[in-house]
């Protein structure tokens, strides 16, 4: 049995739906549901989304089996004639950063 299978069948577990009510939620045949949660058919990659999204699982814990690591949301542009990234806080960011290096320049002379 794969690790995404024991991981699947115990989120399956956990959920209180029936395995013939998850296969249906995520477009599956029960018979193949079955299969994959037994390890005998692995999951496609967008079964494994669907199967995480359905129960309220994480993906990366379906397919790893650890927690997710903390997300940090960049907000840039990239582009590609210049090869050059941009975004609308960087000027603000690039300013708190050159004030707090000044702070220490001057702590530190």
């Amino acid at each position: 049995m794969s690790e995404i299978s024991e991981r699947a069948r115990q989120a399956v577990d956990q959920d209180g739906r029936s395995q013939i009510e998850v296969a249906n939620a995520i477009g599956l045949s029960p018979s193949k549901f079955s299969k994959s949660l037994s390890g005998h058919r692995q999951f496609s990659a967008l079964e494994v989304a669907d199967l995480a999204e359905t129960l309220g699982v994480s993906m990366n814990w379906l397919v790893t089996g650890e927690e997710d690591a903390p997300a940090i949301a960049a907000r840039h542009r990239y582009d590609a004639a210049s090869r050059e990234w941009s975004s609308d806080a960087m000027d603000a960011d690039r300013q708190v950063l050159e004030d707090i290096a000044l702070i220490y320049r001057q702590a530190y002379r």
